[in-house]
């Protein structure tokens, strides 16, 4: 890749978000792979004037609902916001399969339009917050061959100066501990390109999905149709690009001031919520590690007891461990110069 993703942007609405004053919805058109695609971005009106900002990027079958992270981060001093990545959440559109993409790549575009945009509203620099997919899709966009300047020029427009990554249980490898991933591989990566237009239905509500949500007594409430209990099919071409994106990104080499916070145990397969309920029921935690360790120099890396897969949703001790290992390090970055 020579030059940034994507298309220039069309601003369609902004106007104040489902989740009530304190939030603001910002909507953008713009071309995807196939046919035109929306992306959202969401903020909070705290700290309007503040130069510094966090954004946040959710996960697969997911959108963002979480006003504790916000208010979190407000409560620093940090303007807070978030994307709705196109096919995601409030950018579900009838005319592409949600959660659906070409290549992890092209998320680039709805982090082009955010950031671009987070700059017109006065914000200089910019901590990154990726949860899951989200993860794997702001490690990718920031590992492209390209700086600043460029996508500036290429553009036409102002960005700010991201100042560090915090990865929030990020998918960067299979859900395999690390010595079976070492054997299993090479298998699903053959199978999931041999059948691409394949698809796992999803017909079982998750255990992860029971912990999570009041109607299963839970603690949190958030849309259903957009974060389904049983997810969303799951495309084998989906799968592939993901594992492309794995593989691309354990070459390369980030200095970025980055943070990985996960839990210290997972628990992938538990039959009881419960159990699931100790650690990451969605993703295997020294796989995890392994990859992130790989990829950035510059890491910082603390394990949550009892965290939850998203940490941001555990039970409140482990959610305020995570939010005072992010307030910990994010008091460090001033050491730190900012990468161009």
């Amino acid at each position: 890749m020579s030059a940034p993703i994507g298309q220039h942007w069309n601003q369609l609405n902004d106007s104040e978000d489902l989740l009530g004053a304190l939030y603001r919805a910002r909507t953008f058109a713009f071309l995807g792979p196939k046919t035109q695609v929306q992306t959202t971005l969401i903020s909070h009106i705290g700290n309007p004037n503040a130069p510094k900002s966090l954004l946040y990027v959710h996960g697969y079958t997911d959108y963002f609902f979480q006003t504790e992270l916000a208010e979190h981060f407000v409560s620093l001093g940090y303007r807070f916001y978030a994307l709705d990545l196109q096919g995601y959440g409030r950018s579900i559109r009838p005319t592409t399969p949600p959660n659906w993409c070409d290549s992890i790549e092209q998320y680039g575009q709805d982090i082009d339009i955010a950031l671009a945009t987070m700059k017109q509203d006065g914000v200089d620099e910019v901590v990154i917050l990726g949860h899951s997919t989200g993860g794997l899709i702001v490690s990718t966009y920031l590992a492209q061959p390209y700086a600043l300047p460029e996508r500036e020029s290429h553009y036409k427009k102002a960005f700010p100066t991201v100042r560090g990554l915090i990865l929030n249980s990020p998918f960067l490898a299979l859900p395999f501990p690390p010595a079976l991933l070492n054997r299993i591989s090479w298998p699903i990566r053959t199978l999931v390109t041999l059948l691409p237009f394949s698809y796992l239905r999803a017909k079982k509500i998750t255990t992860y999905a029971k912990t999570l949500h009041t109607k299963f007594g839970g603690e949190w409430d958030y849309r259903l149709d957009w974060k389904p209990a049983e997810g969303f099919n799951l495309s084998f071409h989906w799968l592939r690009e993901v594992i492309h994106a794995q593989r691309n990104l354990a070459n390369q080499r980030l200095s970025l001031p980055t943070l990985l916070c996960r839990s210290d145990i997972s628990t992938i397969g538990k039959d009881s919520v419960e159990e699931t309920q100790q650690g990451d029921g969605v993703l295997d935690v020294n796989s995890m590690q392994e990859a992130t360790e790989k990829t950035f120099q510059n890491l910082t890396c603390v394990s949550i007891s009892q965290g939850f897969h998203d940490l941001s949703l555990s039970h409140q001790p482990a959610r305020h461990a995570y939010f005072s290992a992010m307030t910990d390090w994010l008091s460090t970055l001033a050491t730190h110069d900012p990468v161009k």
